[in-house]
């Protein structure tokens, strides 16, 4: 039987970081020991290959600059800031829902009168009436008979039946513009030839205008007719129908700008809202400044930065952390596969240098010239200190920032914002007042009534009889919280002196015979009312004690803002008040407004509103909430690439160096245990071939059956056996 012969050749086996490892090998023998080898080691690509948090690290980090500079580039243009018309657009949602809310509140009432008519209530004056009261929203209200438009009985103004398209009186409500503006025309059929008809006019409060800015605010109707309900009529009469083009029959609110030739630095800003299902849309106009959007040189020298920072970075990373394990690992794969290595490279890294000198003394060999070189940790801690440059560049850009001035709109708005929530609360608190009002008179004292009027509104949490020492006698609702104490006068809204763990508000009327009836107001309730504000909003009473708050708190502790107590005592004798920089001269907008409806006035409580100015669509915010989005968004992108280098790669590569300075000491008794399934474990297993090669004294390079296991089943390379003699 002929014996093989192995040609031995010298070759250059190529590594990772150039073809700088000189071996004599036998070329047969160890191409297959390679192959064998490579099939049986887990496979280090993407996520387990240590480049590839490196990777991950720089092209996500390309992209953040690449968005941060399309962000800059984005808002690059000279406009009317996008706060302004946001605010316009807000106020206007505002307006038409607190619109669309009385028509709903009068409609209910309509629609009880005609189901009292249906009942067999008198078709007269007297049964409509209540429809057309001081308080009421209807102007003139009519029973009449369709056949002949003839009147059976009428309360105030005439209905203007005629403004009615083709003559016709259909069911609901129809949108008309009257001499005296926009009017909802409602009709109701009773019975046989017999109907219900009012009209109510479109009455908004007034709202807090900006005359330098010749604000003005519209009316218009389904058919394109527009009424001028507050401010200055500044777009001529032949421009208006060009300029509120496609707001009739609106559908969702919106806010756009018009750029006019002979304008130069300004812009008109039109903003609209639908009012519910009317009809009716509701538009205002304003004259606004033009601003300087964002600076795009800003964003590329952003950019630039982080993508410089990033890249530099990278190399350190691939220096110190990717370069090393994949020489590593090539050269343990050439040690285990039984190559006779010449020359072998000497590694920039401490973990690395004490692995390869265990992979060179398994081996036979030593690497010398022993001198300090950085660990691991140390050159990841230098890439990170230079990543973080850009970060801090875009950090201090945007505290460089100089100080925003806001536009004037934006206070006027928020005014009308703060006097819309003064007023609600004070007609909440009318509500529950008309609510016992209207109870006292009665003499039935039972539970039934207290329940009904409890039903009937929301706002309350409970409705009670008390005795004029103060003792509850019937409830309808949750406990009373009111202390047990004679009622002043004849009636009003009270806040209670006496409990001070919550704001306890009442409203009670004082019965003929000396009992009272009395409301609570649900707080929670009233607070809904305040959370209606962007941003934070409180209400406090003549000592500046917070009553109610947007943001959670404690009851009657003092307002400890220094800019909303200073705007709260501006607007406490009934004025307006509204800030546009704190007190520390950094932009803000605050807004107060006393509740001056004449129920709740005797109260003294003030609205004070406080919207964060930092988070306003402003060029300059705007660039400074980009470079502080960037610098967070490169700040933990680094961060998880450190944690995910340092846990995946830095602490096995340590362990496994620990384990390879025994080798390295000449002991080669405890094995070398592989327990990850990645570059640092390929190596590890390499390792731990040429450690059982040189304990065993087996020559049988890469003949292991199994190179994965875990700390209770590792690699084994058995001897070989030893053949005994045959007797004869």
């Amino acid at each position: 039987m002929g014996t093989a012969v192995l040609a031995m050749v010298d070759t250059r086996v190529a590594s990772p970081s150039g073809p700088e490892t000189q071996v004599l090998s036998t070329d047969q023998l160890i191409a297959w020991r390679w192959r064998a080898l490579g099939q049986q080691l887990p496979e280090s690509g993407f996520p387990a290959g240590s480049h590839a948090p490196a990777l991950v690290y720089l092209w996500t980090t390309m992209l953040i600059a690449a968005v941060t500079v399309l962000g800059f580039a984005v808002f690059d243009r000279d406009d009317v800031p996008a706060a302004v018309r946001e605010s316009q657009q807000d106020l206007m949602r505002k307006v038409a829902h607190s619109l669309s809310l009385s028509l709903t509140a009068a409609d209910d009432s309509f629609d009880q009168t005609a189901n009292a008519l249906r009942a067999g209530a008198p078709p007269a004056a007297a049964s409509i009436a209540g429809l057309t009261g001081e308080q009421a929203s209807w102007a003139g209200v009519a029973i009449l008979q369709p056949s002949n438009r003839k009147t059976i009985a009428a309360s105030a103004e005439a209905v203007p039946l005629t403004l009615i398209p083709n003559g016709a009186l259909p069911e609901g409500d129809t949108p008309v513009m009257t001499v005296e503006g926009p009017a909802v025309i409602r009709v109701t059929t009773l019975g046989p030839d017999r109907m219900l008809v009012g009209v109510q006019r479109l009455l908004m409060r007034s709202l807090r205008l900006n005359a330098d800015a010749q604000q003005g605010i519209y009316v218009l109707t389904p058919d394109g007719k527009d009424y001028l309900a507050q401010g200055v009529d500044a777009i001529p009469a032949d421009h208006r129908p060009e300029v509120l083009r496609g707001l009739p029959g609106l559908s969702s609110s919106r806010s756009e700008t018009i750029r006019v030739k002979e304008w130069t630095d300004r812009a008109l800003v039109v903003s609209a809202a639908p009012i519910a299902e009317t009809g009716f849309v509701v538009a205002s106009t304003v004259v606004a400044e033009v601003a300087d959007g964002t600076s795009l040189f800003h964003g590329l020298v952003l950019g630039i930065a982080v993508a410089l920072t990033a890249f530099l970075a990278y190399a350190l990373m691939r220096a110190f952390l990717v370069n090393p394990l994949q020489h590593l690992l090539h050269q343990a794969k050439l040690d285990a596969c039984g190559t006779l290595t010449r020359t072998r490279r000497i590694l920039r890294t401490h973990e690395a240098y004490r692995v390869a000198q265990a992979l060179a003394v398994v081996s036979g060999n030593r690497i010398h010239g022993r001198r300090w070189r950085p660990t691991v940790v140390q050159g990841l801690a230098v890439a990170a200190l230079i990543a973080l440059a850009g970060p801090a560049l875009a950090v201090v850009i945007a505290v460089i920032q100089p100080a925003t001035a806001l536009p004037a709109q934006l206070n006027r708005d928020e005014e009308s914002r703060v006097e819309a929530i003064s007023n609600t609360l004070g007609n909440a608190l009318d509500s529950g007042l008309r609510t016992v009002t209207r109870l006292a008179p009665g003499t039935d004292t039972g539970k039934g009534p207290l329940e009904e009027a409890l039903a009937a509104n929301h706002r309350l949490r409970g409705v009670y009889l008390v005795e004029p020492g103060g003792e509850v006698t019937a409830t309808a609702g949750r406990a009373s919280l009111r202390s047990r104490q004679p009622l002043p006068g004849r009636g009003g809204v009270l806040l209670d002196p006496v409990v001070q763990r919550l704001p306890v508000v009442y409203a009670y009327q004082v019965r003929p015979d000396g009992r009272a009836v009395v409301a609570e107001y649900d707080i929670d309730y009233l607070l809904g009312l305040v959370r209606s504000a962007d941003g934070r909003a409180v209400v406090a009473d003549p000592d500046l004690r917070t009553i109610l708050d947007s943001e959670g708190y404690r009851a009657f502790q003092p307002l400890r803002d220094v800019t909303m107590r200073t705007v709260a005592a501006t607007a406490l004798p009934g004025e307006t008040a509204s800030r546009s920089t704190g007190l520390d001269n950094r932009p803000a907008l605050v807004a107060g407004a006393a509740v001056n409806h004449p129920t709740a006035a005797h109260l003294e409580w003030v609205v004070v509103t406080d919207r964060n100015a930092d988070t306003l669509p402003l060029p300059s915010l705007i660039e400074r909430r980009w470079a502080v989005l960037m610098a967070a968004a490169v700040t933990a992108v680094l961060v998880v690439t450190l944690v995910w280098q340092y846990f995946i790669f830095v602490r096995p590569l340590r362990r496994l160096a620990s384990a390879a300075d025994r080798i390295g000491a000449g002991d080669f008794d405890e094995p070398i245990i592989p327990q990850r399934h990645d570059d640092v474990g390929a190596i590890a297993m390499c390792l731990e071939i040429c450690r059982q090669v040189r304990h065993t004294g087996s020559a049988r390079f890469g003949g292991a059956v199994r190179l994965r296991g875990s700390a209770t089943n590792f690699t084994a390379v058995l001897p070989r056996p030893r053949r005994v003699p045959r007797e004869r």
